[in-house]
C-alpha cells in the first residue's frame, strides 16, 4: 500500500455491461479506481506526487466531488449521514471506491463508499450515482440478509439511463475476497432485469509507481468512461430503443428530499423509506 499503516490502495480490472431488456448488448472494458480510505487522504496526497487533495495535479481527489458537494471533508459528511440514520459511523472505517480527477476532469457513473467496522466486517454501503447531466444521489444500500457477500438493494429516483424509466430498482453486491472486489449492479423494471454492471477489480499498491503503470494504460479513465457512455448510447439508438422521456429538472442531494417535476410538486423521499418489510419481499438480484 503507500506506507505503513496505510489502508489505501487501487483497484484494476475490468467493468462489464449488459443489457438485457428491449435488445441483448454487451461490452466489457478496463478501468482502475482509487480505494481511498477516508481518514488518510492527507496522508496519502503527501506521500504521492502524482495525486492530490482538493488542489491542482495530473490526479485529484476533491471532497466537493461527492455527497452534499460544498463540504471540504469528505469523511466528515458520511460520519453525519451515518449518524442520522444511528448507525456508528465514528467507529467504522470508510473507503471510497471512485474515479479521481483526471487533469481537472471527473466523472463517476457509480462510486461508492465502504463503511466496515473494527474487525474489517463490511457494515454498511452507501452507492452514489452520477449522471451526464451533473446531478448526482447517493443511496443507502439496505443489506437483505447475513453472508459473506454484501447484497442490498434501492430504489431508483433520479434519471441516469435514456432507455430505463423511472420505475425501477438497483441490486447491489459488494464481495472482498483477498485482494480481489467484485462491485454489481443489477436494474430492474417491474421485476424484470434491464441492465448488469460489474467491476471486477484486483487490489494493487498505491504508489506513484503503479499510478504510472495505470495512466500509461489508461491515461483518462474518467474521459473514456464519459465517452464510451456517449458511444454506446449512439449505438443502442442506432439498433432502435427510444429514449425514455422521464427528465426530471431538479437538484439532487444526498440524504434530502428533491423536488421531482415529474409529480408537480411532490417530494421523492430519500433512499431507504417506506417498508423495509415491502422493500424485502421484491426478488433479489441473482447475478445472472
Amino acid at each position: 500500500m503507500v506506507g505503513a499503516g496505510l489502508r489505501s490502495h487501487l483497484l484494476a480490472g475490468t467493468v462489464r455491461h449488459r443489457r438485457t431488456a428491449k435488445t441483448d448488448y454487451d461490452f466489457t472494458h478496463s478501468a482502475w479506481y482509487l480505494a481511498l480510505d477516508l481518514d488518510e487522504v492527507d496522508a496519502v496526497a503527501a506521500r504521492l506526487r502524482l495525486l492530490s487533495h482538493n488542489r491542482w495535479n495530473l490526479l485529484e481527489f476533491r471532497d466537493r466531488d461527492h455527497l452534499d458537494g460544498p463540504a471540504s471533508d469528505l469523511a466528515s459528511s458520511v460520519r453525519r449521514r451515518l449518524a442520522a440514520r444511528g448507525l456508528p459511523g465514528d467507529e467504522w472505517r470508510l473507503t471510497l471506491i471512485a474515479y479521481p480527477r483526471a487533469l481537472g476532469y471527473v466523472f463517476n457513473p457509480a462510486s461508492f463508499i465502504l463503511c466496515h467496522d473494527a474487525a474489517g466486517e463490511l457494515q454498511h454501503v452507501i452507492a452514489e450515482v452520477h449522471n451526464t447531466h451533473g446531478e448526482r444521489l447517493a443511496y443507502d444500500v439496505l443489506r437483505e440478509g447475513p453472508g459473506p457477500v454484501y447484497g442490498g438493494f434501492a430504489d431508483k429516483q433520479f434519471y441516469v439511463s435514456p432507455f430505463i424509466g423511472a420505475d425501477a430498482r438497483y441490486h447491489i453486491r459488494i464481495a472482498e475476497q483477498g485482494d480481489r472486489v467484485q462491485l454489481a449492479i443489477h436494474e430492474y423494471e417491474d421485476d424484470e432485469l434491464s441492465l448488469y454492471a460489474r467491476a471486477s477489480l484486483e487490489r494493487r499498491p498505491l504508489s506513484d509507481g503503479q499510478l504510472l503503470r495505470l495512466l500509461a494504460r489508461d491515461p483518462l479513465v474518467p474521459l473514456k468512461t464519459t465517452g464510451l457512455i456517449f458511444w454506446h448510447v449512439a449505438r443502442l439508438w442506432v439498433r432502435g430503443l427510444r429514449w425514455d422521456r422521464f427528465r426530471p429538472r431538479a437538484v439532487y442531494r444526498s440524504g434530502r428530499e428533491v423536488e421531482d417535476t415529474r409529480r408537480g410538486d411532490q417530494k421523492s423521499q430519500p433512499s431507504g423509506s417506506g417498508s423495509r418489510e415491502a422493500r424485502a419481499a421484491a426478488k433479489p438480484a441473482s447475478g445472472r
